[in-house]
């Protein structure tokens, strides 16, 4: 069952419909649409329902009704697609499919068996052949990337600093795999590569793989053929309170390609636990 709100939006205004799922980022990229009175409308296809103002439809729906999904932007008048937010892969075998939507899956054909960017892509394309135009959420959204430079007080020491270049370099090449986006390095050691469990798992198993207590950074950065309007690597608070429960030193994220939720909260948590947060092309050093 899929269950809507009661107020629809004026359809003769061009709307931005957003597929909704979970995490942070979604909801600001809700709330920066609203703030900027930019018609919209969502998708739901997170586990929860998110409580915006009345003048914003919103269906909550499973991911295999598709009909609904693409009906429902046509009835609001959308003629733009945001992707926002984490959807958790499918069980293809059991996906209770409607009738678009078992259309898009013999369309979809290997694709479902290849890695999340190359999947991500073809949805994309299945959309603009129903008339959609797929944007970035960034575009509404003020200041959400890094520089490249140290962006918390605590400075990298020259050890880190090869971590980070040695984390980037990994995680730039499982990314061109299409495996993962990040990787925690620590003293030289790679500690772990992130696969399908996502970056919180991946900071729990590299716990006990340390030769010491404490120590070691994450890095994250995007894939090399991404599409930046698609699944860009995003962190936010809970990721920096997960690393510093576990001892880890601090955070390296690519400079223009990650997305940080709450940027100047983000960074005062960090300052808080005397962590590191660095912006990062990859190369040696920085300001």
């Amino acid at each position: 069952m899929s269950s809507t709100s009661s107020t629809k939006i004026d359809r003769s205004k061009d709307c931005i419909g957003v597929i909704y799922g979970s995490g942070d980022y979604s909801k600001q990229v809700v709330e920066a649409c609203i703030n900027k009175k930019i018609a919209c409308c969502i998708v739901f296809v997170s586990e929860f329902v998110e409580k915006f103002s009345s003048e914003v439809p919103y269906i909550h729906t499973k991911i295999g009704k598709i009909g609904a999904a693409i009906d429902f932007f046509h009835q609001n008048n959308v003629n733009k697609i945001i992707f926002a937010g984490a959807v958790k892969r499918p069980n293809f075998k059991e996906l209770s499919l409607d009738a678009k939507g078992t259309a898009w899956l013999l369309k979809l054909g290997k694709s479902i068996f290849a890695g999340d960017d190359v999947l991500l892509k073809a949805v994309a394309d299945l959309l603009r052949s129903e008339g959609f135009e797929i944007i970035s959420g960034t575009d509404f959204i003020d200041d959400v990337f890094v520089q490249n430079r140290v962006l918390s007080e605590k400075k990298p020491t020259e050890l880190e600093w090869m971590d980070i270049k040695k984390g980037f370099e990994v995680a730039k090449t499982i990314g061109s795999l299409d495996i993962g986006q990040s990787v925690v390095v620590c003293n030289g050691d790679v500690l772990g590569i992130e696969c399908v469990e996502g970056t919180d798992e991946l900071i729990k198993r590299c716990v006990s793989l340390r030769k010491q207590q404490i120590g070691g950074i994450l890095v994250k950065v995007s894939k090399p053929q991404q599409d930046q309007r698609l699944d860009l690597p995003t962190v936010g608070l809970n990721t920096i309170k997960n690393l510093h429960k576990h001892g880890f030193s601090g955070i390296a994220i690519e400079s223009g390609h990650c997305i940080v939720i709450d940027k100047e909260n983000f960074i005062k948590q960090i300052n808080d636990f005397s962590m590191l947060f660095v912006g990062t092309d990859g190369k040696h050093g920085g300001n």
